[in-house]
Order: C-alpha cells, then structure tokens, then sequence
C-alpha cells in the first residue's frame, strides 16, 4: 500500500466505503445516506487493520468513531 491515496469498499449497514491519504494522515468515511466524515490524524496502522478486517462496520465502530477528531464535509 504505497498509494498516497487508498480507497476500501465497506459494505457495512451504514457505512458505503473509506479512503486513506497516506500523507496527511486523514480517513474518509462515505456513509450510504450521503453523509461524509473526515477523520484527522489517524495512523496508518488503524488504515491498515480497517483495510484488513473481516468486518469493516465492527472496526469503525471500535477503532475510528469516537477515537478522532473530525469534520463533517458532506
């Protein structure tokens, strides 16, 4: 995964799919009702265990809401 920018399907009940900017440090996550979320500073390892996890929605819920700081962008 050397791409400054990396995109992952979710394919949760409410989360579409996330995308990873390996410079900034920022994840992406695309709700399916249209609604967007930058999260700031995540390490690239929470990308990495989110790229790799079994259940994405689980991971999310677990490892990235509530553990960032983020913006609403859409």
């Amino acid at each position: 995964m050397s791409n400054i920018i990396e995109k992952v399907l979710v394919d949760s009940e409410c989360i579409h799919d996330a995308k990873y900017n390996n410079v900034t440090k920022r994840l992406t996550l695309f709700y399916k009702s249209g609604v967007v979320y930058d999260y700031e500073r995540v390490p690239s390892f929470y990308w990495h265990g989110l790229f790799n996890a079994s259940s994405k929605g689980k991971f999310i819920n677990s490892h990235i809401i509530g553990q960032w700081e983020y913006n609403k962008v859409g």
